[in-house]
């Protein structure tokens, strides 16, 4: 099983003038188009005034490097630099981490996976043993 939750601000910088300016949001638009269809939840959406981006999904397997959600994450701090977030990912195929969340941060353009400490160990913080 692959399950993941995130969220993004979208913005073109990290200074003042970082607004989410018109220009960067439609490339943004452009690019969640693209893979709309084939992502559970893949949303951007203006709220006050600045960008927001969500992304969530369920699926039987890891999705092809196109549709991961790291992959977006990441271009789109590529996209646009000054944007932040948080991406939480549960993936039972990755031997190593079968009990527990990663938590991906993008800041500054760059995404870095974090160890999680709110929802793991999922067995037993969310979840019973067998």
């Amino acid at each position: 099983m692959f399950e993941y939750h995130g969220w993004a601000v979208i913005l073109d910088s990290t200074g003042e003038e970082g607004n989410g300016a018109v220009a960067i949001y439609e490339r943004v638009m452009k690019y969640v188009e693209l893979l709309q269809s084939n992502t559970d939840v893949l949303e951007l959406k203006a709220i006050n005034g600045q960008y927001h981006l969500w992304l969530s999904g369920l699926n039987h397997d890891s999705p092809t490097s196109k549709y991961d959600p790291v992959e977006i994450l990441q271009t789109i701090g590529v996209i646009a630099p000054g944007s932040y977030g948080l991406l939480y990912i549960y993936n039972d195929e990755n031997e190593h981490q079968t009990n527990e969340f990663r938590a991906f941060v993008l800041a500054r353009g760059n995404v870095k996976e974090k160890d999680d400490p709110f929802l793991s160990p999922i067995i037993p913080i969310i979840a019973d043993g067998c």
